[in-house]
């Protein structure tokens, strides 16, 4: 079983996933690729920007028991402002909308040789674990049950034998030696 995280739901809207990383004059917008969550105005702003989450989304795949990350991708795209400049005269039929430069993705997945031996040395010493739990509780619990019934046992005999009081009287006797 893999636990797998998305780092962004689909409840936030695009706005919120813009990131303005701009520096030195050169406006850049980060964003998902494909303008993945995005706001339709954005997304139908250039042909071809078909996103799917599957490709497109930032996610991690942990293994529940140890946290091990399994698979795990970061996926960024670099947009720029596209609008026309009015004193070039070949920019006045672009629409103002948001282009992109490039995407990256960058990722890892756990080779197939290190989830077994994650499987083998560590996940069989866990379930080791889960059994041997209920019987260390059951041995103590047994310890317990029988520590109890010797303890009544106990109590039990010293209330039977009561000190008797004889009425016998011993007289002492004296022997003489002699040589």
């Amino acid at each position: 079983m893999i636990l797998s995280i998305n780092l962004l739901t689909k409840s936030r809207t695009w706005r919120e996933t813009l990131r303005d990383v701009s520096s030195a004059g050169a406006f850049l917008i980060l964003s998902y690729p494909h303008f993945l969550y995005a706001d339709f105005a954005y997304r139908n702003g250039v042909i071809g920007m078909k996103p799917f989450e599957d490709k497109h989304r930032i996610f991690v795949d942990l293994e529940p028991n140890t946290g091990t990350v399994i698979r795990g991708m970061k996926r960024a795209q670099f947009n720029v402002f596209m609008r026309p400049v009015t004193s070039i005269t070949s920019t006045q039929n672009l629409r103002t909308t948001l282009m992109p430069i490039f995407w990256v993705e960058e990722g890892m997945e756990l080779p197939e040789d290190y989830v077994d031996m994650l499987t083998t040395r560590m996940l069989n010493r866990l379930r080791l674990v889960d059994i041997l739990i209920p019987v260390l509780i059951t041995v103590c619990a047994l310890v317990a049950v029988l520590g109890v019934v010797i303890l009544i046992r106990v109590r039990y005999a010293k209330r039977n034998i009561a000190p008797s009081k004889s009425t016998t009287s011993i007289t002492p006797t004296t022997y003489t030696i002699d040589n």
